[in-house]
């Protein structure tokens, strides 16, 4: 395991308290949310709104909100929103909206994403490029290999991998990042999306996992609030969600009713790639790769095929990051830390990998890490599987 230094919990913007406020009204999920928003413009038009006047609101939605109106501070809302907010801050986590610079860009540009995230552990990883490794609870002894495989080698090159936290391939591809020796290791991290609120880890023995995968600098992210349980229809949203904040979604292992399935689904209706590994026309757990790959999903047999195939669209998703960036920090660049300055000297218009700064900079895989992405998300430098090079 690496002793990555955990970072101390983010505040909660104006932006994700609103939204909070919002979303903790009865009968407003994710989609009466999207339309509230595009009815009255913005989240504190929406609280300052005549209830009446919001027809998707339910009878107990517009008594409370008329309520917090009149009193918020002692409003039964803002008590609920409390009530969240202190679960969220006892279990070390934060809350980002939709409107947040932190809330990942691939996930937002879906249709009706998540109005809020919970997360625990670093947000920045949120902003490094993924891709979800996703498969069967029950895989073969070769699925789990070829998860761990693949999660290895596409995390070495400066992926971060994205999954779902559960048994069999899930688990793999997390413990397969978290195994890689910092010495070989570029910045992928592994990111786990939850089915549950994100103090209830599910299921209960990847408790260790879970814990192992915020020391590492990765994160745990959830669109449910706090002390939510499993339900069936969780795990289809979560998938929406792994598949949203990836640029391919790759399938090990599947059965033809699998839930991986799903998740794959919503990455072609999401324009991202889909990516499925062939196996033996005798295994079960292969059947759903199979029909993928008639279907017209990316047959791969190696890391070394994903990376091939994306090598434009990274380029290219990297041209509108940096475009994006620019437009947004070019009025206002915050002042950088020492340890950043020193890093930025080090870099130039040609690729740089993480063992060459450790070895001109002299300092830590942590530092450097931490660095570099507080860098890349304020437009200084741009990322690619060969290394790190200014914009």
């Amino acid at each position: 395991m690496k002793n990555t230094q955990q970072k101390p919990p983010l505040s909660h913007s104006r932006a994700a308290l609103n939204t909070l406020l919002i979303c903790s009204l009865p009968g407003v999920g994710t989609h009466r949310y999207w339309a509230l928003l595009n009815h009255c413009g913005s989240e504190q038009q929406i609280l300052e709104a005549d209830p009446e006047t919001l027809p998707t609101l339910n009878q107990q939605a517009k008594q409370l909100l008329n309520e917090y109106q009149t009193n918020s501070q002692s409003s039964a809302l803002a008590t609920l929103a409390a009530d969240i907010i202190n679960e969220v801050e006892r279990s070390q986590s934060i809350i980002i909206s939709a409107n947040d610079n932190h809330y990942p860009s691939l996930l937002r540009n879906i249709h009706h994403p998540p109005p809020l995230l919970y997360c625990k552990g670093n947000p920045l990883a949120l902003h490094l490029p993924q891709i979800a490794i996703v498969g069967s609870r029950h895989a073969t002894h070769q699925g789990i290999n070829t998860s761990r495989l693949f999660a290895q080698h596409l995390a070495i090159c400066g992926f971060s991998i994205t999954s779902g936290l559960a048994l069999g391939v899930d688990g793999a591809a997390h413990q397969a990042v978290l195994s890689i020796d910092e010495k070989l290791a570029s910045t992928g991290k592994t990111i786990a999306v939850m089915a549950t609120g994100i103090n209830s880890v599910y299921p209960k023995r990847h408790q260790n996992l879970a814990e192992q995968i915020v020391e590492d600098g990765g994160v745990l992210i959830t669109e449910f609030p706090p002390n939510t349980p499993p339900k069936a229809g969780h795990f289809p949203r979560r998938n929406r969600i792994i598949s949203g904040l990836s640029l391919g979604v790759v399938v090990v292992e599947a059965t033809i009713k699998s839930g991986s399935l799903i998740t794959a689904k919503y990455a072609l209706e999401q324009g991202r790639e889909v990516y499925a590994i062939p196996s033996s026309i005798h295994n079960p757990q292969a059947k759903g790769c199979h029909q993928l790959i008639k279907q017209g999903a990316n047959l791969v047999e190696s890391s070394a095929d994903i990376i091939e195939h994306l090598d434009g669209m990274i380029a290219h998703h990297h041209i509108e990051l940096q475009q994006s960036t620019t437009a947004q920090t070019e009025k206002k660049r915050p002042e950088l830390e020492p340890k950043d300055k020193v890093l930025l000297a080090h870099l130039g218009f040609a690729p740089t990998s993480i063992d060459q700064l450790i070895e001109t900079t002299q300092l830590s895989h942590a530092d450097i890490s931490d660095a570099l992405l507080t860098l890349e998300i304020n437009g200084w430098i741009k990322h690619s599987a060969w290394g790190y090079e200014r914009v």
